[in-house]
């Protein structure tokens, strides 16, 4: 094992590290509350390793520093995982600790939002702390990208973001949403591609009682699991203990290029919580479609245009699955709230747009009712539909500009053209050259040219409903909507098996 130091020998030159450790331990004592209230305290696992010396070190990824931010928690809990696969798989991972805390804070809603006169709905990354060992928990609902995808940056690096993003204001706690919204989804801070490339999660976790006793800490590190641990102020990685000489063996996130030392009777670095990871996601799973969700969209429904920011998927604070503020929609300078839950699984996107500037219920079903649908193979663009008045109309979705000119007076005619489309990421081209009767074919991107059937709704002009025979057996649906605001524009949905996949396009 590599040469241990005692960590009460490093703490006075990292005690500004350590910012405002009474909140820190008002987080940790909610933390350990929901988990007696969720039933995630668990029994300590069967011992595996015996004996009053006991090191977990050869699972240990390498050292990291935090720099100067109060970023503890994120650094223990990417490390627990990376151990976690290390041992499951043999992989010797970096993960990256930026996103992991950007999902803490960003992913944050306040509880009391409703009814609450502060100025934005969660944390800020530019902030310390805000957070502890239940970090883990969100990890199991959301994952994180390696290293190389979100570099993680330290002080000086985050105060040169903040001043190169002036939108951003003084990030305090008297900023705005649009000011956090800025630095947060900075593509400096964490990448838009980082988000198509999180797929490391955690799959099996429990936790530690609240003040547990050495024993009890002794026994999940015996049963072959890390302890993310909760200490004033703090968060570290336990790996081992020493049980004859009373002291745990840890490895911390201050720089320090070695495992240190936490004796059990420390009154200053008692151990107040923790969690331990018992399993996770396989090492090469596809990316968690829902993390493509985050961040900033262009979108276009029927020609009306604004900006969808999207903070969250879930909230942590409730059963997953359940419906929770998104984000907002902006538009002609206004802002609304924005409900809903990811469908499908994370593919697609049931959401509302509230019909009020005031603040809506989370998770309400209040306003304008949209489904979307990020493409598979094409993550920076989604489409769907949404419904006004009993009316289908479609909705596409981008990180950049869309197309489309202001138009009005669509008419069946207006679909005789050839189209540039989008389907899940599956680009061709559609040329409608009748559409009574209707005669269409489509230039499939591997050169095929396919006969369509269908035609445009003898009740709903801008309504197109079309096969196109990609198997030769069973045509592929598809419900296209023109922008009856934007004759040169069209989204919607297809149909393959039992899912929905989005469609976009626009006239050449």
């Amino acid at each position: 094992m590599a040469q241990a130091v005692r960590f009460e020998d490093v703490v006075e030159a990292k005690r500004h590290l350590l910012d405002d450790p009474v909140r820190h331990r008002q987080a940790v004592e909610r933390a350990n509350e929901r988990a007696v209230r969720q039933g995630l305290v668990a029994p300590p696992p069967a011992r595996l390793l015996t004996g009053d010396v006991v090191s977990l070190a050869g699972y240990q990824t390498g050292f990291r520093n935090q720099g100067a931010r109060g970023t503890c928690y994120a650094f223990a809990a990417c490390a627990g995982m990376e151990a976690a696969y290390k041992r499951k798989y043999g992989v010797d991972l970096d993960l990256s600790e930026q996103f992991a805390f950007h999902l803490n804070k960003a992913g944050e809603l306040y509880s009391d939002y409703e009814t609450s006169t502060v100025a934005h709905e969660n944390n800020s990354s530019y902030w310390g702390f805000q957070g502890c060992s239940d970090l883990v928990d969100k990890l199991a609902r959301s994952a994180v990208p390696a290293e190389s995808a979100a570099p993680y940056l330290d002080g000086p690096a985050m105060d040169a973001l903040h001043t190169g993003t002036p939108a951003s204001g003084s990030l305090d706690w008297g900023s705005t949403q649009e000011q956090l919204d800025a630095f947060e989804f900075a593509e400096g801070h964490v990448p838009t591609a980082a988000r198509h490339a999180a797929r490391y999660r955690v799959t099996g976790f429990a936790a530690l009682p609240g003040s547990p006793t050495p024993a009890q800490v002794e026994a999940v590190i015996a049963g072959g699991h890390e302890v993310v641990a909760d200490v004033p102020g703090h968060c570290l990685l336990l790996i081992g203990f020493d049980r004859t000489r009373r002291v745990y063996t840890a490895k911390n996130s201050w720089g320090e290029g070695r495992f240190i030392e936490l004796s059990y009777d420390s009154a200053d670095w008692r151990i107040l919580g923790g969690r331990y990871i018992t399993d996770v996601a396989a090492v090469d799973a596809a990316p968690q479609t829902e993390a493509f969700w985050t961040g900033r969209w262009q979108m276009d429904h029927d020609g009306w245009r604004g900006e969808l920011v999207l903070r969250r998927t879930t909230d942590y604070r409730r059963p997953p699955g359940e419906p929770t503020k998104l984000g907002s929609y902006y538009r002609d300078g206004r802002r609304f709230d924005v409900n809903g839950a990811t469908v499908q699984g994370g593919q697609g996107l049931h959401f509302w747009i509230a019909d009020t500037t005031a603040r809506v219920r989370p998770g309400a079903q209040r306003g304008q009712e949209f489904q979307a649908y990020v493409f598979s193979r094409d993550q920076r663009n989604a489409a769907g539909t949404t419904t006004l008045s009993g009316m289908p109309f479609g909705v596409s979705l981008s990180r950049s500009a869309l197309p489309g000119t202001p138009t009005r007076g669509f008419t069946a005619a207006d679909w005789i053209g050839r189209w540039a489309t989008n389907h899940d990421g599956w680009h061709g081209t559609l040329a409608i050259t009748s559409v009574a009767p209707f005669s269409a074919r489509y230039a499939a991107p591997d050169g095929r040219v396919l006969d369509v059937a269908g035609g445009p709704d003898a009740a709903l002009p801008h309504v197109l409903r079309i096969g196109i025979p990609f198997d030769a057996g069973s045509p592929q649906q598809f419900q296209l909507f023109a922008h009856t605001w934007e004759k040169d524009v069209f989204s919607g949905l297809t149909q393959w098996g039992p899912w929905n996949f989005g469609a976009q396009g626009h006239r050449l």
